[in-house]
């Protein structure tokens, strides 16, 4: 399970450094992909292979799926570390996730987000106890998987 939130420097060629903690969890056959808001997102193999199974063409498959399954699997790329640790993050990746020189690695439980400093910083710069706590009562009001579940 990926958890925590670390921010890494970019080099001149884009390449970072992965937080050591999600190294030991990204085995060979991780897939980085461009993914919901603006952030990037690393799949463990079994999570990209359930993706995989999810979004699969076919004759019937409607227009905006089609859509979703073109962007997702063309942005793919193999996560491929160097000896020293470091994943290059291509131009394109940086530019959808808003990376400059500074990108923020968060764990979401079964895959990582990557996003620019900025971009973290603006969304939960003004995160307070009582923000989140409303954040949290009106998603589980909804009856999202977060909320537990009777005892």
């Amino acid at each position: 399970m990926f958890v925590g939130t670390y921010r890494h420097r970019l080099d001149a060629k884009g390449r970072v450094s992965v937080p050591a903690q999600f190294r030991r969890e990204l085995p060979d056959g991780s897939v980085v992909a461009v993914g919901p808001d603006g952030r990037l997102m690393i799949w463990p193999p079994d999570e990209w292979g359930a993706l995989e199974a999810r979004y699969r063409l076919t004759s019937e498959t409607g227009a905006e799926e089609r859509k979703l399954i073109r962007i997702t699997f063309g942005s793919a790329r193999n996560f491929e570390l160097d000896v020293q640790g470091r994943m290059l993050i291509v131009p394109e990746h940086r530019a959808f996730a808003q990376v400059g020189d500074t990108a923020v690695f968060t764990g979401v439980g079964n895959a990582v987000e990557i996003v620019g400093a900025e971009v973290w910083d603006a969304d939960t710069g003004s995160l307070d106890a009582a923000t989140f706590t409303q954040l949290h009562d009106r998603v589980n009001q909804r009856g999202s998987p977060l909320q537990p579940s009777p005892a």
